[in-house]
């Protein structure tokens, strides 16, 4: 029986190769193979073009050595009238993969992982997709060809242009949204301003509202300090920086609880007592989302003025091209972008 696909309107996700000599592009291979990705679509009624930024080849010889029995399609351009629904779409970049080294940083590696990142961003800044979903790179390989590179995160801000953005990681019952990233734990204190506290929780509340549908969402703030400073005995920056932004909030309507000490508020969190978690610092946020759903975790870029998700783990060379990576994380990503783009 020939499937309709003329009910809803058509979506396209775009999803980049990532470091060719890591696990990004087989984990995206299995996650689109996946029954269970499969039936997600078919609950959500979506029609979804799936379409892989890279290099063909290297799909192909991922394909085969994980003996994927799925059809792909090379695609000179992301044109509907191109795209298939039942192929796994390859927008063939045309880069030399001769010299991909695999489970190693490599400056070959990361020209092909840079020049899909970048024509993923264009498309999705131009609306010509729909969502991006990054798979991993290496930051130290992309330093090689860009030494100012920290992320995903900050690279997508600067080209959409976006001055306010958060990352938000969500696994589990639990949405953390992250005051400062990639950053010496040394420098935390001296960087975080009430301004940019009140910044993050301003687009956690406007995430969760308008895109989660969470009519009157509850956001938690981290402590910085332990027993969240008890007082200003053991720091000062909850007095000085943190009650100062929730109560900025606060004002704005915004339901927020804080600052609560780093050590009680994810259980809060866990137990449903709060909707998300603003988190001072990286390890503060994601050491307790990846204790619960470390294969799961997804990473949501918040105000690109597009889609963007992304698997919550790395390249994994120790494992690169042993069929042994699992695509749950990449699989939520994914999932997370379907229902972002459907919302």
């Amino acid at each position: 029986m020939k499937k309709n696909y003329k009910k809803k309107k058509q979506k396209i996700i775009a999803i980049t190769m990532g470091d060719p000599g890591g696990i990004g592009p087989e984990i995206t291979l299995k996650a689109l193979a996946s029954t269970e990705l499969k039936k997600y679509i078919r609950q959500k009624q979506e029609n979804i073009y799936f379409v892989i930024i890279g290099n063909f080849s290297i799909i192909k010889n991922n394909k085969q050595f994980i003996s994927l029995r799925v059809s792909l399609k090379s695609v000179p351009c992301v044109d509907k009238s191109l795209l298939s629904y039942n192929k796994i779409n390859v927008l063939d970049l045309g880069d030399d993969p001769s010299e991909v080294e695999v489970g190693k940083v490599s400056f070959a590696n990361a020209v092909l992982a840079y020049h899909a990142l970048e024509v993923g961003a264009y498309l999705a800044v131009h609306k010509v997709v729909d969502a991006l979903v990054t798979a991993p790179v290496n930051k130290e390989a992309i330093r090689l060809l860009s030494p100012s590179f920290t992320g995903h995160t900050e690279y997508l801000a600067r080209i959409a242009g976006a001055k306010k953005y958060a990352m938000l990681l969500k696994g589990g019952p639990l949405r953390v949204i992250l005051v400062t990233t990639h950053l010496p734990l040394s420098k935390v204190s001296s960087v975080i301003t009430a301004q940019e506290i009140a910044v993050k929780i301003k687009l956690a509340h406007d995430f969760l509202k308008k895109n989660l549908k969470i009519r009157k969402p509850i956001i938690g703030v981290s402590a910085l300090n332990p027993h969240a400073g008890e007082g200003g005995k053991i720091g000062h920056e909850e007095i000085k920086t943190i009650e100062p932004a929730i109560k900025k909030a606060r004002r704005k309507g915004i339901n927020v609880i804080g600052p609560l000490p780093a050590d009680v508020i994810f259980y809060s969190a866990y137990h449903g007592k709060l909707d998300a978690v603003v988190a001072m610092y990286h390890d503060q946020g994601l050491g307790p989302l990846k204790m619960i759903a470390f294969e799961r975790g997804v990473n949501v870029t918040l105000n690109l003025g597009f889609i963007r998700t992304s698997p919550d783990h790395g390249t994994a060379f120790d494992i690169a091209y042993t069929n042994k990576a699992k695509p749950q994380s990449m699989i939520e990503a994914i999932k997370t972008s379907i229902d972002l783009v459907s919302s």
